[in-house]
């Protein structure tokens, strides 16, 4: 072999790049997969456990920034998460050198994709076998635009109180729902189902539904 010649790539390293690169690109295959599936389901929203500072007594401004904080806090922890276990890789590496940590590395690598690919299966069989629960009227503490997006729906994000559970406020997205027709202290009849294995989900409501121009809000000259 000339030394001008690249050299090819051994066994060992063809085999890490596919245990690198393989398992997430699976996990984004099987995602698309199930969320082809569930585009043919009917309409469910979940109703999400938040805390509203002051009651829902907030203003306008403050109660977009409390939601938005709250609906962004998962994400945030997530990374979080991904930055402390790159620096435990890096403490490790520095202090063992790479080659005995790479096969423990490569293990923690397979058994996060799996556990994400578990996770993403049996979240839609939890959304797959829905079981009707009986209808309830809801209080609304607070409702904002959610704009539709290629990620999902838009309608009214809103926030209300369920009569079984007054003291917990719970997040929805009613989908195509006017959110200027739901003031604070408004009535909604809403139907609930319970998943396969947890949650709650918003099935529908008595919300009117929203003008084309009215999805977003108005804009400030």
């Amino acid at each position: 072999m000339r030394a001008d010649q690249p050299t090819p790539p051994s066994s060992a390293s063809t085999r890490a790049a596919w245990l690198l690169f393989a398992p997430p690109f699976a996990v984004l295959i099987l995602r698309f997969w199930l969320n082809t599936l569930a585009e043919s389901w009917p309409p469910a929203q979940p109703l999400t456990a938040v805390a509203v500072l002051g009651d829902g007594k907030l203003a306008p401004d403050d109660g977009v920034g409390a939601l938005l904080w709250q609906a962004s806090l998962p994400a945030l922890l997530t990374l979080a998460l991904v930055a402390v276990l790159a620096l435990i890789l890096f403490a490790t590496v520095r202090a063992w050198g790479w080659p005995r940590v790479r096969p423990w590395a490569l293990a923690f690598w397979l058994a996060a994709c799996a556990l994400a690919a578990a996770a993403l299966a049996l979240n839609h069989i939890n959304r797959a076998a829905l079981q009707p629960l009986p209808d309830v009227t809801a209080t609304v503490v607070q409702a904002r635009p959610q704009p539709s997006t290629e990620r999902g729906p838009g309608g009214a994000l809103t926030v209300l109180t369920l009569p079984d559970a007054p003291q917990t406020p719970r997040r929805v997205l009613l989908e195509g729902a006017d959110w200027r027709a739901l003031p604070p202290g408004a009535p909604l009849r809403l139907q609930r189902a319970s998943g396969r294995f947890w949650g709650e989900y918003a099935t529908g409501s008595n919300a009117p539904r929203a003008a084309p121009d009215q999805s977003a809000p108005p804009v400030a000259p």
